[in-house]
């Protein structure tokens, strides 16, 4: 069975390659997609890819397979970025993540390999189960780490090769394992960036692309105005936390 394993250089996916081999995986290919826009946003902070490659390479010569590495940053930006971009200034909240998986790692990245790949395995909590003609994505018994969320809208196509060796486990099971096998990145944080962002924080990426335009907040029961906000695209439907108001507590309930 001829596999291709999404490597980030965390301990999730690590430990999901180790499985496989375990298993008697022999036919392995790993794949690093470098979707970093170091281009755009050095300025905002330092790149993480080429301490993430590092690595990679540690996980894969420890592994003993053999590496590719992706550029697909100009897809990135296309696909994700500016769909990111168009839906706050509509006053949607997007989530990257989601449109990530959707239309890169399980998207542009299934039409680039070779199509000899029988699975495309990551280091996603998530599991799936094929009932009948159906492809089913299932939830990790983890609740804190699953992530069906952001694989939801993956279709039958793309869940086919779809495979999720750490799926059945909890993090502190994946932990104790990348220790238990000595892997590169036993030790090595879990990343809170997203995708594409990595040590960015969401706020400085959005005023980079959008500003700021001032506007009230207003108590929408008396319709008192109770403070100034910078840009509604900043703030979020059901938001509690930095709205910068007493006397609450105060949600956000529309824009």
């Amino acid at each position: 069975m001829k596999t291709a394993i999404l490597l980030s250089g965390g301990v999730d996916s690590s430990v999901a390659l180790n499985l496989l081999q375990a298993k008697g995986r022999d036919s392995i290919t790993a794949f690093y997609l470098k979707i970093w826009l170091e281009d755009d946003f050095t300025f905002m902070g330092d790149c993480p890819w080429e301490e993430d490659l590092q690595y990679v390479r540690k996980v894969c010569d420890q592994a003993g397979i053999a590496l590719n590495i992706l550029p697909l940053q100009a897809e990135y930006r296309d696909r994700i970025v500016d769909f990111a971009v168009n839906e706050l200034r509509s006053g949607r909240t997007p989530s990257p993540d989601i449109q990530c998986n959707e239309r890169i790692k399980f998207g542009v990245f299934y039409d680039r390999i070779d199509r000899k790949f029988d699975a495309v395995a990551t280091g996603h909590y998530a599991q799936t189960e094929t009932r009948g003609a159906l492809r089913l994505l299932k939830r990790a018994p983890d609740p804190v780490k699953d992530q069906t969320y952001f694989l939801a809208r993956l279709n039958q196509r793309q869940l086919l090769r779809a495979e999720f060796p750490i799926g059945h486990m909890s993090k502190t099971m994946v932990r104790t394992y990348a220790f238990e096998h000595d892997l590169p990145t036993k030790d090595r944080k879990d990343s809170q960036g997203i995708c594409f962002l990595g040590t960015i924080r969401f706020p400085e990426f959005v005023r980079y692309h959008l500003g700021t335009r001032q506007g009230n907040i207003v108590d929408i029961h008396a319709g008192k105005k109770l403070g100034n906000h910078d840009g509604y695209w900043y703030f979020t439907i059901g938001q509690r936390q930095g709205l910068g108001l007493h006397g609450g507590p105060w949600y956000v309930v529309k824009k």
